[in-house]
């Protein structure tokens, strides 16, 4: 299959904060190009989330460049030459030429240049070793356009050679194959992380959570775990993120059912029940995110589909965003209208309890646990009722259950 790209230049390059920084480095002989992401997925017509720039100045020059077309700018990773330019409110990172002096994960070790190929030389796939000019003149030293077009994810060099600098690119790998691929896995490539896929324990949970999200949400990342799963790539770093088959049932389900894939819902599938705190501790994910997954993957009895007032229950015991992760996880095609379930997680938001204490307290109870014990004892009576009572009606029943009416 071959994809067309794209026609540079685009609104993106040539108008803009992107394009003002541009300008400035420009006018300061910089002869700068935008680098990386940005132009990959603008020849795929896909969104532009950060737009980067490279140039042969050194760091110095960039930051009196920016002073000079009146941009602020901060030395966010001057020690391997990167310059954080402000316009327009938005940040645009702007790198000098490197090459490579030696290579050790993240901390490698560079000197400037003034040679294009030789930094497109330490990216680590062809199709983000592409850069172009305001232009729209595209360069391409390592046949990344065809590779592009091919949906080919291929690594600049010899694969091994390229892990071994940075561990984290096996898992990039895998998560580019997911996100940019139109056929099978370069062969090269699978046998390197193969035989590499012991070194993915050394890498920190951050790293490997930001690869391994993005990995899951792709539009492959089914059969891209399915993969891993086979060549022991996941039993590497993530052993207990096994249950395939539950994940491919929940991504099917978000296609079917127009929801957004969701990363840690599909993780969460993923995740062999119970073993959920050792997948969160092990990804170093957030509280929220950790919570989430927990709530999912312990052992807990199914959701229950089975009518309409069941489901509402639900939903005002879990909110709706977690009842849809239970409910995508559960869903099963017997009887039961799933559905119609969904329907309603979907579009029946959680209702709020419409009394307070001080309603209680305004009708004489005393401050204390009599206040509470009323409030609970009512709140069961209006979700018996399918919580259908309003305000008004709750402060009725109320009155007449302390006696405020006779």
């Amino acid at each position: 299959m071959t994809i067309d790209l794209g026609a540079f230049p685009q609104d993106w390059m040539t108008s803009g904060p992107a394009h003002q920084v541009y300008q400035a480095l420009e006018r300061a002989g910089g002869q700068p190009r935008f680098v990386g992401g940005c132009v990959r997925d603008g020849l795929l017509g896909r969104k532009i989330n950060d737009i980067d720039i490279a140039t042969p100045l050194d760091p110095a020059a960039v930051m009196k460049a920016a002073e000079a077309a009146g941009l602020k700018h901060a030395p966010t990773g001057i020690d391997h030459g990167t310059v954080t330019v402000i316009a327009k409110h938005t940040g645009i990172e702007v790198t000098t030429l490197r090459r490579d002096v030696e290579t050790f994960g993240r901390h490698a070790t560079v000197a400037f240049t003034d040679d294009w190929r030789e930094d497109a030389a330490r990216r680590d796939l062809t199709m983000n070793a592409l850069s172009a000019d305001a232009s729209g003149e595209v360069f391409d030293y390592f046949d990344g356009l065809h590779d592009l077009k091919s949906g080919k994810v291929r690594f600049v060099g010899a694969p091994e050679d390229r892990m071994r600098e940075d561990y984290l690119r096996i898992l990039r790998f895998f998560r580019f194959h997911a996100d940019y691929a139109a056929g099978d896995f370069d062969p090269p490539a699978l046998k390197a992380a193969r035989a590499l896929k012991g070194a993915l324990k050394s890498l920190s949970g951050e790293r490997l959570r930001q690869e391994t999200l993005k990995l899951l949400a792709a539009r492959r990342g089914v059969e891209t775990w399915r993969t891993m799963l086979a060549e022991g790539i996941v039993a590497a770093f993530l052993p207990a993120a096994t249950t395939i088959d539950r994940m491919a049932k929940v991504a099917a389900l978000e296609s079917r059912l127009k929801v957004p894939r969701d990363p840690i819902r599909r993780l969460a599938a993923l995740t062999i029940t119970g073993f959920g705190p050792v997948v969160a501790e092990t990804l170093k994910l957030s509280n929220a995110d950790r919570d989430r997954l927990v709530a999912i993957a312990t052992p807990r009895p199914d959701f229950a589909a089975g009518d309409a007032t069941s489901v509402r229950r639900q939903i005002y015991d879990l909110g709706n965003a977690l009842a849809l992760d239970l409910l995508l996880v559960d869903w099963s095609e017997p009887e039961i209208d799933w559905q119609r379930a969904f329907e309603i997680v979907r579009d029946w938001p959680r209702p709020h309890f419409p009394l307070k204490g001080r309603d209680v307290s305004a009708l004489g109870v005393p401050a204390g646990p009599e206040i509470g014990r009323v409030l609970k004892d009512l709140e069961d009576w209006w979700i018996a009722g399918d919580f259908a009572a309003d305000r008004a009606h709750c402060l009725a029943e109320l009155k007449r259950r302390i006696g405020g009416e006779k």
